[in-house]
């Protein structure tokens, strides 16, 4: 690239000079613009934070505010719902709660700090102890901006740690110990799924017009309905030596050792359907399609013709029918079980036609 710039009172040396300077910058500010500054621990911001909770928790009001950002953008959040405050209103407001509360008995325990050029951050475990002597845990996050040479808190969130079961109502996973067990305990064992010749009925299930279920019950009494019907699932396929492989929203798929065990596991499911939905309008109605066959195994999960072929089937069933393959159909001669209707039909993704059978429900 030739560089045509005109410079007076130089000579062709302070010319190339100067080009090779106006390169260099342009690389520079170039690399500068698609290269991330190192994000490193801040001992700095570490101690800063530390003063800053010192300064609070004994009453050095005029120490605790000076570290605030005037920045318009400056914003607090406390626990109280309406602790929400930008700028001059922050700075006014938690300097009211500050002489308010004169001195504040905050500690912390442990102060996480990072920075990235202009930018700094910290998070705190604290413990905070009331004039009533019960104390208890809070976590504050902070967010500091370089200004002049010194950083300034523009972002506080404080908050008090509490338990997810006690404003959630349930418990929920919060540490890597508790996502290995719970991966462990909810992977399914699949190795009792297979007979002896290595086959493995399928079992499809699925809410009939669920979109427009939706649409008329609105979220939570769908999410009703899911609950419900995800139980009667796996009550049902419990009870019948199944698995439940999968569930993925409306829909599950499931897994037996036999073809007599996974219609009966079938048939059970609808009638439970019907009666835990007797009552409801829209009516819920459930399609269910069965198939046996060999099918690809790794880790928790199946694969290949066979789960391919028990979806489709599935997807012919009305809603409240179980529909079987012609497999299933030659593998229940004799178990009591009685089919009512055979009709041929075309399955999306295979060749032919194929005779499908429902199960007599009544």
């Amino acid at each position: 690239m030739t560089c045509r710039a005109s410079f007076p009172n130089t000579g062709p040396g302070d010319h190339a000079l100067s080009c090779a300077r106006r390169r260099s910058l342009r690389l520079r500010v170039g690399n500068g613009l698609n290269t991330l500054r190192r994000v490193e621990p801040s001992e700095e911001i570490r101690r800063i934070i530390e003063r800053w909770t010192r300064a609070v928790s004994e009453g050095d009001h005029e120490s605790a505010l000076e570290r605030l950002s005037e920045l318009p953008g400056t914003l607090i959040i406390g626990n109280d719902p309406n602790e929400w405050w930008h700028g001059d209103e922050a700075r006014a407001i938690w300097a009211r709660q500050l002489e308010e509360l004169g001195s504040f008995p905050v500690t912390s325990y442990e102060v996480e700090a990072w920075e990235e050029g202009t930018v700094g951050w910290a998070c705190v475990k604290e413990t905070i102890t009331p004039s009533d002597g019960a104390s208890f845990d809070g976590r504050s996050t902070y967010v500091l901006h370089l200004e002049r040479g010194e950083w300034k808190v523009v972002h506080v969130h404080w908050s008090v740690a509490k338990p997810n079961v006690e404003f959630l109502g349930r418990a929920l996973t919060t540490s890597l110990e508790e996502l290995e067990r719970s991966v462990q305990r909810e992977r399914p064992d699949l190795s009792s799924t297979l007979a002896a010749d290595g086959t493995v009925t399928i079992v499809f299930t699925d809410i009939v017009d669920s979109t427009v279920m939706l649409s008329r019950l609105g979220d939570q009494a769908w999410l009703d309905v899911l609950r419900t019907h995800n139980a009667v699932i796996a009550a049902a396929t419990t009870a019948d030596g199944g698995t439940v492989v999968e569930t993925q929203g409306d829909g599950s798929m499931l897994a037996f050792s036999s073809a007599r065990q996974g219609v009966r596991c079938a048939i059970a499911i609808q009638r439970e359907i019907r009666r835990a939905f007797d009552d409801r309008s829209p009516q819920i109605q459930v399609r269910i399609g069965v198939h046996t066959g060999d099918a690809l195994q790794e880790a928790e999960h199946f694969f290949g013709t066979t789960v391919h072929y028990g979806a489709r089937v599935a997807s012919q069933a009305r809603g409240g029918e179980v529909l079987v393959s012609s497999v299933v159909r030659e593998l229940l001669s004799g178990s009591g079980i009685d089919l009512i209707e055979s009709r041929e039909v075309e399955l999306k993704g295979l060749d032919g036609s194929h005779r499908l059978s429902a199960v007599d429900l009544s």
